[in-house]
């Protein structure tokens, strides 16, 4: 249990910060809901995604 602690915490906290959020909270939250979080995270930035390319679509896609 504690090495998900360690491991799905940082990742939570990079995820999120690389799409805007903040790390530090994203971070606790991984601290807390180690598996959840990691998930929600990577919800959260798929949505932002989907909605920046919605926003632009005539950007190219990488």
């Amino acid at each position: 249990m504690v090495g998900a602690l360690v491991l799905f915490a940082p990742i939570t906290g990079y995820i999120a910060a690389s799409y805007g959020r903040s790390f530090w909270r994203w971070y606790g939250l991984g601290l807390l809901l180690p598996f959840l979080s990691m998930f929600v995270a990577i919800f959260v930035a798929i949505r932002t995604q989907l909605a920046e390319e919605k926003a632009n679509p005539k950007l190219p896609k990488p």
